[in-house]
């Protein structure tokens, strides 16, 4: 199977499900303080709301918008160029040697990356599991306190019903996207460890990335006062 067929089918599989969930009941997607600003200017942020606006439930239209969104904004191209770049740099897969071939090999993995992982944790398990994949930012109390709630997002969610859950979405999404690595990085990173390496390396991501939507919007104020 060709190394472009796992981010061919993720963006099939999301143009499907945006088309049947128009057929679907929908709860209301009406936008509630949502932030699709990017953090630090480059990084795509359409999933965070504040946890004190009482947002509404999404549907599986809303969920799939999300995902859309973070893996076909703009700025996600120049992301997974510079992944690549670094990934090139320190030789990761030297069996794709160096040069601009070779890169294209790993903007091609990056970009897959980003986009697999987008379209399993935050729309198809979310869609199943009837999980929240928004960030819903605290934005009050201390530092430390903010600190601790934002890197521990990925392990709670919030359900449908609002209750919160055990991150089901990140975690199985996230195993999706390294598995399905399998289908485009070169035979010798196709072990166990190399998989597991790529889930990890995702979730530390979105780890931080919950910590840099936590405070971004803070230190953007105290930038530009606005």
């Amino acid at each position: 199977m060709s190394r472009f067929a796992a981010p061919a089918l993720c963006v099939f599989l999301l143009a499907a499900l945006r088309v049947r969930a128009q057929d679907a009941p929908r709860v209301s997607t009406a936008p509630v303080r949502a932030r699709p600003d990017r953090v630090l200017w480059i990084f795509p942020n359409y999933r965070s709301v504040d946890s004190d606006s009482m947002p509404t439930a999404l549907s599986a239209g809303g969920k799939l918008d999300i995902a859309f969104n973070d893996s076909f904004d703009p700025y996600a191209f120049p992301v997974a160029g510079l992944f690549a770049g670094v990934a090139e740099a320190e030789n990761q897969y030297p069996s794709w040697g160096h040069g601009a071939r070779a890169y294209g090999k790993y903007y091609a993995a990056a970009l897959a990356d980003q986009t697999l992982s987008n379209g399993f944790s935050e729309a198809l398990f979310p869609i199943l599991l009837r999980q929240d994949p928004r960030y819903f930012r605290l934005g009050r109390g201390g530092f430390w306190h903010r600190t601790g709630y934002s890197l521990t997002r990925v392990f709670v969610a919030r359900g449908d019903d609002g209750s919160p859950q055990f991150n089901y979405s990140e975690f199985a999404g996230n195993a999706a996207m390294a598995a399905a690595g399998d289908l485009y990085y070169p035979g010798e990173s196709r072990t166990l460890g190399d998989t597991a390496g790529r889930f990890g390396s995702q979730v530390v991501f979105d780890m931080l990335a919950d910590f840099g939507k936590e405070f971004w919007p803070d230190i953007k104020r105290r930038l530009t006062g606005r």
